[in-house]
């Protein structure tokens, strides 16, 4: 049933131990610096299976992959254009 899909604020919250309230106001920072999921648009509901894998994961989700950034670092994109490179031996066109 699709309602199991979804998880409503309360049950989120209780499951972060935060009251509900504290949830709406803070649910975009716990997003941004923790990688809390994104609540789905539609209102005060969240993927339960998302919720569920950031519990089980203590809130330390993976970081980001950094963009092009032209400092030396290797980026996701450029990484894999190289593992290409050398498994194929192309040049990209």
């Amino acid at each position: 049933m699709l309602t199991d899909e979804t998880a409503p604020i309360e049950e989120v919250a209780q499951a972060i131990g935060r009251p509900a309230a504290w949830l709406k106001r803070n649910w975009l920072k716990l997003h941004q610096r923790e990688g809390f999921p994104r609540k789905i648009p539609t209102g005060d509901v969240w993927p339960r299976r998302a919720v569920e894998v950031w519990l089980r994961s203590a809130g330390q989700l993976p970081a980001l992959l950094p963009a092009n950034q032209n400092e030396g670092q290797v980026d996701a994109i450029s990484a894999a254009a190289k593992a290409l490179l050398e498994r194929y031996g192309a040049t990209p066109s």
